[in-house]
């Protein structure tokens, strides 16, 4: 986007300290060598008239157009009664020579101060085009995060839903034949609880598989404008208990945003996906905070959720994996939450960025663009 052309230089900068000490200083020195010397000394005097330019275009430089001109019609001013009249020492020069200096004295100003304006006016397009190529730049690399991230959960996503259709059928024959095995056995037989347990075994991979094809399967959104103030209270206050349990504190940072057009259940489960992930990485206790503000990426506005917590953090090396399905660093971890994140955040448009927060621990940032 453009800038507005910029402001000329207000009058009150010519009337600064910096401006009394390179203009009005100079000229108010240059003025008193001339009315000090006497009319003998003419070859002083072509010196001194000659010095008036230097204040002149320092003032151009500092100040443009307006303070080139005020300086030459002060130089004229005060050097007017030593060119015409026989105030202290007059100036020995010929008349019409001090009429043309005058004048030279307004063309030098009025020149160095169009050049010093225009020179400024390129030098702020210049800084225009730098700062809107850094805003493209940024946007492109944003933009190859997201293909990147995209390309690469699609492929997992393919791989794992064909993988998944492959087990279900035996996992299914499986549980069949087990159920049926079990009629063949007393409820009081020892071998009864080695088969419950292999039922039981049955079902938890049934519901690793689903939770697989939920990854797998394209997300369905249903955008509406939504309250992302309140998808955090909520998701807050269903997890406090199980965070309370485990002494760790959940806080909300004081601030809301415009309603996002956005699925208000599947944000709710990426931020429940986020806060359950912080609360697992802080054993021991610790702080997790939410906070909802405005993030720009290049010339793309998104409205941002921060999960941030006091844990040990997501090494960098980490970082560009963790989003993958089955990369986990916990034992027990199924390293499906993530990445599902990921998929419904796609699927919005968005992105989700990973980083060190600032007092330690891990940031979350899930971005989401803003309506139009």
């Amino acid at each position: 986007m453009d800038r507005p052309p910029a402001p000329p230089e207000p009058w009150s900068r010519l009337w600064s300290p910096w401006a009394a000490l390179a203009v009005w200083g100079p000229i108010a020195a240059v003025t008193a060598a001339h009315y000090l010397t006497g009319h003998e000394l003419h070859y002083l005097h072509d010196i001194f008239r000659r010095l008036y330019y230097i204040p002149i275009i320092l003032a151009a430089f500092l100040f443009g157009m307006r303070g080139a001109v005020a300086a030459a019609v002060v130089v004229s001013l005060v050097y007017l009664p030593h060119a015409f009249t026989t105030f202290l020492v007059m100036d020995p020069a010929h008349g019409i020579e001090k009429v043309l200096e005058i004048l030279l004295y307004h063309v030098v100003g009025v020149v160095t101060g169009l050049l010093a304006d225009r020179e400024r006016r390129e030098r702020r397009r210049a800084e225009t085009l730098v700062q809107s190529l850094e805003a493209t730049l940024e946007d492109r690399s944003l933009m190859q995060q997201e293909l990147v991230r995209a390309g690469r959960l699609s492929a997992l996503g393919q791989m794992t839903a064909g993988l998944a259709h492959e087990i279900r059928n035996p996992l299914a024959s499986l549980k069949g034949t087990a159920q049926i095995l079990g009629d063949e056995i007393a409820p009081d037989s020892p071998r009864r609880r080695m088969l419950d347990l292999h039922l039981r075994e049955i079902d938890r991979l049934a519901a690793i598989l689903d939770r697989f094809l939920a990854f797998a399967r394209p997300h369905e959104v249903t955008h509406r404008d939504s309250d992302l103030a309140r998808v955090v209270d909520d998701v807050i206050a269903l997890l406090e208990p199980q965070a309370r349990r485990q002494h760790v504190r959940l806080e909300r940072v004081p601030g809301s945003l415009p309603p996002i057009p956005c699925d208000p259940s599947l944000m709710a489960q990426v931020l429940m996906n986020l806060l359950l992930n912080a609360i697992q990485a802080m054993p021991d206790g610790g702080t997790a905070r939410v906070a909802l503000r405005r993030v720009l990426r290049g010339p793309r506005r998104f409205a941002g959720i921060e999960v941030t917590d006091t844990g040990p953090g997501v090494p960098e090396d980490l970082r560009d994996r963790i989003f993958d399905p089955l990369f986990t660093t916990r034992p027990d971890g199924a390293g499906l939450g993530l990445s599902l994140s990921a998929r419904i955040v796609e699927a919005h448009d968005g992105l989700i960025e990973v980083s060190q927060a600032p007092g330690g621990g891990a940031c979350f940032l899930v971005l989401l663009p803003e309506g139009s």
